[in-house]
């Protein structure tokens, strides 16, 4: 079980928001806990859920550095049409890879 302080940090890193997600305070999250008891709007999980799973333990733990070749892999396309693979996209130009968080 995490500890408050725990969950303290983890608010502040996802209040900074990210590519995809606009900046969230601390206090518009605490309230929403307080009142959904969820980890975000929409979530079925609790903040303890996530931070407890092994699976959001194993995402601190950075796998891949600066300047390492991405692995390949494959992911459908956002129009439903298909897939991509990496390398079909590093044939053509060089390809910039951004990780972000989609909570």
């Amino acid at each position: 079980m995490p500890s408050r302080r725990d969950l303290l940090g983890y608010m502040r890193v996802v209040g900074r928001g990210s590519p995809v997600d606009p900046p969230w305070s601390v206090a518009g999250q605490v309230l929403t806990v307080v009142r959904k008891g969820n980890a975000a709007p929409g979530s079925p999980l609790t903040l303890e859920d996530v931070m407890a799973s092994a699976d959001y333990r194993d995402l601190m733990t950075a796998k891949v550095a600066e300047g390492d070749v991405a692995p390949g892999f494959e992911l459908p396309r956002i129009d439903g049409h298909g897939s991509l693979r990496l390398a079909s996209l590093l044939e053509a130009s060089p390809v910039a890879l951004v990780f972000g968080s989609f909570t």
